[in-house]
């Protein structure tokens, strides 16, 4: 073999233990932690608590549209 192929050899080890070794170093310095939701809740819960109508609103928590004939009905 040539003296440049065999120089290739260990040039390509470090090039994938750098692909696969700094992911992994990375992972075990700073091991992911369970998120933290406690923006989002808050976030949501004031967004909630400003309708004053809830999307879900069905017929059955307005009386007067569960009176009103529709295109079927009629």
């Amino acid at each position: 073999m040539n003296a440049l192929v065999l120089a290739n050899f260990p040039t390509a080890i470090l090039v994938i233990l750098a692909i696969v070794g700094i992911p992994l170093w990375m992972t075990f310095k700073r091991p992911e932690t369970a998120p933290d939701y406690a923006e989002a809740r808050a976030y949501f819960g004031a967004k909630t608590g400003l309708r004053a109508v809830p999307a879900y609103a069905t017929a059955r928590s307005h009386p007067d549209r569960a009176t009103r004939p529709t295109r079927v009905a009629a």
